[in-house]
């Protein structure tokens, strides 16, 4: 797709710095939490050790992780996850424990590097359907890393132009109406709405608004979860508690560092991912430890779709990916994707995590409903 539009990307090596959440180390008496340095595609090997470490106790890292991880990937190619009766997968949780995989592997490098991904704690994504991580590790194993080299406001700007767009605007209501659609929305300030007709609607936003604004979902999508993720880019160097070394690993052959610290209290289990960014700020997702606010250049708030067998079942009866007769058919929706005119677009559209595929999978999926051809695909 790239390609086709002629977006630049070049290919980006990664540093992950795995580390352990400072609360727990001063319990422990130690001031560095850092404890493996993984590099991605194993450009660097072997990997970068942390200054803490002694040799053996290193190497009895390295070797320990090597195992679990062969162990792991033969799992994802040789097992299939268990499919229930009503056509959902096991959770994840399940299929690791059916698979042996060591708990400490799982607690401190599997969920911290795959929740870098899904942001979002690691009990939340044990409770993701195994088959969404299954085939992720299939479809990326051994595979580089690209990244867009113009950022992504470039991409945007290519694929919205001479697109008219309408900020401020909030939508309340999308229904049918005889052969069109009625959509009624507000700008925001002004004293009344707005209501109009269009042949056809597709809806790019999260289930929860999906489920205010198209009654006949309502209950479907209250059922899929959500989670408010918060990312702030900051400034803090104290907040990287990283061997300086790696930094200079960083600047020198251009991989970036992705910092993984991982708490591992009795409440909640969690990793904060800390992105250092070429110009020296730092992108913190899903932050836990504090942040200078002096240091804070800018933050966000978004809405994360997860996963759940549940939603997973909901997810592919609207889209008609497996059979929407068995189980409770309350869960299963009556209305698919394209009924009305009206389409659903978005990374939560389809049978997997929630990524940016899901929305040009989906997206291909309406232009198809449209009778248009997909010029990139073959």
């Amino acid at each position: 797709m790239y390609d086709f539009l002629g977006v630049q990307y070049h290919p980006q090596r990664f540093l992950f710095e795995f580390a352990r959440a400072r609360s727990e180390l001063r319990r422990k008496g130690s001031e560095d939490s850092s404890y493996f340095v993984h590099a991605s595609n194993l450009h660097k090997t072997p990997p970068p050790r942390p200054r803490t470490m002694t040799t053996i106790s290193y190497w009895v890292e390295v070797v320990y992780l090597v195992v679990c991880y062969a162990w792991f990937s033969i799992c994802c190619f040789a097992v299939k996850p268990k499919t229930t009766v009503r056509g959902t997968s096991e959770t994840l949780h399940e299929y690791l424990k059916r698979m042996w995989v060591p708990e400490y592997f799982v607690t401190y490098y599997l969920l911290p590097l795959i929740s870098s991904v899904t942001t979002c704690p690691h009990e939340s994504l044990l409770g993701f359907p195994a088959s969404d991580v299954i085939e992720y590790k299939r479809r990326t194993h051994g595979a580089p890393h690209h990244t867009v080299s113009n950022g992504v406001g470039a991409v945007q700007e290519k694929l919205a132009k001479d697109i008219e767009c309408q900020l401020s605007t909030i939508v309340s209501e999308v229904r049918p109406c005889g052969d069109q659609v009625l959509v009624s929305w507000r700008k925001r300030g002004a004293s009344q709405g707005v209501r109009e007709l269009f042949d056809k609607v597709v809806l790019a936003v999260a289930p929860d608004i999906v489920g205010q604004i198209l009654e006949p979902l309502r209950y479907q999508m209250s059922r899929i979860p959500t989670t408010v993720v918060e990312s702030i880019v900051h400034t803090d160097l104290n907040h990287l508690e990283g061997d300086k070394p790696h930094r200079e690993i960083h600047t020198k052959d251009g991989a970036q560092l992705i910092y993984l610290r991982t708490s591992s209290n009795d409440t909640m289990r969690r990793t904060e991912s800390l992105h250092v960014q070429p110009c020296g700020a730092i992108v913190t997702t899903c932050p836990f430890s504090p942040i200078d606010t002096s240091r804070i250049i800018h933050s966000a708030k978004f809405t994360r779709v997860l996963r759940s067998p549940e939603s997973q079942r909901i997810v592919n009866s609207i889209f008609e990916d497996t059979p929407s007769s068995c189980g409770d058919e309350k869960l299963s929706s009556l209305w698919k994707n394209g009924d009305n005119d009206i389409w659903l677009v978005g990374g939560w559209c389809w049978d997997g995590m929630v990524l940016l595929e899901g929305c040009v999978v989906s997206a291909c999926r309406v232009a198809h409903g449209f009778g248009v051809d997909v010029p990139w695909q073959c």
